[in-house]
């Protein structure tokens, strides 16, 4: 189920038909009820949703408040995996840096807010068999938007980790795809935008991220 987010996007909207393609485990995408709508911690729980998907929300203007970064950290504790993309943190007056430390990552330093362009070439630096189910090889290309949330300053990504773990990186770590254990849950980032036109890597990766930490 997306949360508050850019918007809608082709992956997302692709994947509710597509998902044969891409693995033997169905899923159903919510991608409208939450999109731009405010929430509590109890429609999250009364939504019953495994997976919940916070897909560019800064980048869409999209402010959490602290009730609803609660929320979200709440119900990933209960067993249920978090997804972010691209401009989750931060973007101009949008600060959602609170959401920061579900993913692993520092809360404490600021993020940038002009675009950071990517070649999207991703390289495999971790051995999680299951996030790249699909993608073969070392490397993949992503068609998602060349763009990437990075820490500011030309701070490459390992500045901002607090426990999360780089699973991919591209362009010598300004684009990170990370994986934080957070004890009761998985939280899964990926920092380019794969959902926004993004083609058939990238709806793995997807698919892959929203199957492979589920265990109900």
């Amino acid at each position: 189920m997306l949360l508050k987010s850019y918007g809608e996007t082709s992956g997302w909207h692709e994947l509710k038909t597509e998902w044969p393609k891409y693995g033997s485990k169905p899923i159903v995408i919510d991608d409208r009820t939450f999109l731009f709508r405010d929430f509590t911690y109890q429609d999250l729980v009364d939504s019953g949703a495994d997976v919940i998907v916070l897909s560019d929300p800064a980048g869409g203007l999209q402010v959490y408040s602290q009730d609803e970064i609660d929320a979200v950290a709440q119900y990933a504790s209960t067993g249920h995996v978090v997804l972010g993309t691209f401009v989750v943190f931060q973007w101009y007056q949008t600060d959602n840096r609170g959401l920061a430390p579900i993913f692993g990552l520092s809360s404490q330093i600021a993020y940038n807010t002009f675009a950071v362009s990517l070649s999207n070439l991703f390289k495999k630096v971790g051995e999680d068999q299951c996030l790249f189910s699909g993608l073969s090889g070392g490397y993949w290309r992503s068609k998602g938007y060349p763009s990437t949330q990075r820490p500011i300053s030309l701070l490459p990504w390992p500045a901002a980790l607090a426990g999360a773990s780089i699973a991919a990186e591209s362009d010598v770590f300004n684009g990170i795809v990370s994986t934080f254990n957070g004890g009761t849950y998985t939280a899964i980032y990926i920092s380019n935008f794969p959902e926004y036109r993004g083609g058939v890597n990238d709806k793995q990766l997807l698919y892959n991220a929203v199957t492979c930490y589920v265990t109900q």
